[in-house]
């Protein structure tokens, strides 16, 4: 079911944001951490015997347990590459760090649609934009929304004018937000993801993924399917979740994002919820299709479930 770009919401939810919901590894200590069966086998061989695979579809990953932040499956973790569409992880989150309206409006400019992400294409080439006439508005809210679900790089890099920031003064908040998180080996350019200067680890992005996803409002958009609002001009937009899985399996995911590079190929990053209900973040980076990053998410927790067991406190 389509979720509504609503600023009700926000009434709601408004004593959480400024509360900074931020997972912390002291936040979960209370949790106890699982540990493996006795028949254990590690992810990588498990896959490719299970499955039939002649290789890994996919040149890095990392699985981490949602609430105590336990390693459960790492392979080539610390290979540093384009983060892609991923970086908006850090984008949502430096946003949410300064105070904001989420009834502010703003158009979206030759500036935002072309001019800051050209540069870093090739001339023809295309990229995920959220299509306004020139003088429509959207609120902040829908600016954010279609930032997580649809992937739209213009929605991405206008988000400091919805808030009154320079573009510099912005991308120096997301270094800052990386420096607070603990990501060593991420290193930020601009804000839609396109730039091959942004850069990280699967480790990092994993890491990312659960701090990002702990805050309700991300996570609300995050996981949601579909998202449909009407612009200021009264123009009906609907936008589909880039993670084709979650558009059919939302209960699976309490987050998750894309990202895309013809460098690159298919990375994701998600918060899933195994079948039998334990909560990882994962991130598949260099995966050669959508598709093949998708069956691995559902693997790897289908893997999760036969090869960790948790302790009841």
């Amino acid at each position: 079911m389509p979720r509504h770009c609503s600023t009700l919401l926000f009434i709601f939810t408004t004593a959480l944001v400024g509360a900074s919901i931020i997972y912390t590894p002291q936040a979960a200590t209370a949790a106890a951490a699982p540990g493996k069966n006795q028949n254990y086998q590690d992810f990588s061989a498990w896959y490719v015997d299970t499955y039939q695979l002649k290789a890994l579809p996919f040149r890095a990953a990392a699985v981490i347990d949602a609430d105590t932040l336990t390693p459960l499956y790492f392979h080539q973790e610390a290979t540093v590459m384009p983060t892609a569409s991923l970086m908006k992880l850090l984008t949502v989150s430096a946003l949410l760090s300064y105070p904001h309206d989420w009834y502010s409006r703003a158009s979206l400019s030759a500036a935002e649609n072309e001019d800051l992400l050209r540069p870093y294409v090739g001339p023809k080439d295309v990229f995920s934009l959220l299509k306004l006439e020139p003088d429509d508005t959207i609120t902040l809210e829908q600016a954010l929304a279609a930032t997580l679900i649809g992937s739209a790089n213009n929605t991405a890099v206008a988000l400091d004018k919805f808030i009154g920031v320079a573009r510099e003064q912005f991308i120096e908040r997301m270094k800052q937000v990386a420096q607070q998180w603990g990501l060593k080996n991420t290193t930020v350019d601009e804000p839609s993801g396109l730039s091959l200067a942004n850069t990280s680890t699967a480790y990092d992005l994993t890491q990312a993924a659960c701090q990002d996803f702990q805050d309700f409002v991300v996570s609300f958009y995050a996981a949601s399917s579909q998202v449909k609002f009407t612009t200021g001009q009264g123009v009906v937009k609907t936008i589909l979740h880039t993670v084709h899985d979650l558009r059919q399996n939302q209960e699976r995911y309490f987050g998750a994002k894309t990202g895309y590079l013809d460098e690159t190929m298919f990375h994701l990053a998600a918060g899933y919820i195994t079948p039998q209900g334990h909560r990882v973040c994962l991130t598949i980076l260099s995966s050669p299709t959508r598709a093949e990053s998708e069956n691995t998410a559902r693997a790897l927790g289908v893997w999760v479930d036969q090869m960790y067991h948790w302790r009841q406190e």
